[in-house]
């Protein structure tokens, strides 16, 4: 059986009536259709969308690529490969969800990933030594050889893999890695393999979940 597969289209699209119709339409030419569509950023003449898009067995990501194109005025900033099609929950129901839970921490990185389009979540702390201790991890973070000596972060922003992980392949192929603050010396981790790199809208909505997040959640931190 042919099996569709899935992709995560980072378009940046200018500010006009019906583009984003006329780029489906594009892309439906193509025999592809969208799971979900994110609006990431929106600024002054453009805005940015996160499109999961389902292409047909033995299409050809680049088709994609041109027939968004095709639109006049539409870039691609990023195609690549979506492991599966995930639900997109919004901010107050993943907030939600994790506060109901028996394990609230863990539902929440867990949800992160298909909230903001990233491959992995973790919490971690600074436990003391240069180590760093996980507090929660989403599937397929890696977990071993975690440092501490980053945390605290002041705000928002990049961090080295080599700040977090003693070896820092293990965070995966070009990979962009942020960081939000998560309390005292606990630090909320988000990491994107293959891109694209984190808008600043983007580090202002992570930043602002984990904010409410530590004034909801039933669970401790060090």
């Amino acid at each position: 059986m042919s099996v569709a597969a899935n992709y995560l289209l980072r378009v940046r699209l200018p500010d006009r009536p019906g583009v984003l119709g006329q780029v489906a339409t594009a892309l439906g030419s193509t025999g592809a259709d969208i799971d979900s569509i994110v609006v990431v950023d929106r600024t002054d003449g453009y805005a940015v969308d996160d499109l999961v898009v389902a292409l047909p067995a033995g299409g050809l990501a680049d088709r994609l690529v041109s027939a968004a194109t095709s639109v006049p005025g539409v870039v691609v900033e990023t195609v690549q490969r979506h492991h599966g099609r995930r639900r997109i929950h919004d901010d107050l129901s993943l907030l939600d969800a994790a506060a109901s839970g028996d394990r609230p921490l863990a539902t929440l990185v867990e949800g992160l990933p298909a909230l903001m389009q990233i491959s992995y979540a973790l919490v971690i702390s600074a436990a003391g030594n240069g180590l760093g201790r996980l507090e929660a991890a989403s599937s397929g973070a890696p977990t071993e050889g975690l440092r501490g000596a980053w945390i605290p972060v002041d705000r928002p922003g990049p961090v080295g893999a080599a700040s977090i992980w003693g070896d820092p392949a293990s965070a995966g192929p070009d990979v962009v890695v942020v960081a939000v603050p998560f309390g005292p010396v606990t630090a909320l981790v988000a990491g994107r393999i293959g891109g694209p790199d984190f808008l600043p809208a983007e580090l202002l909505r992570l930043g602002h979940l984990a904010r409410v997040a530590q004034a909801m959640l039933p669970v401790s931190y060090p």
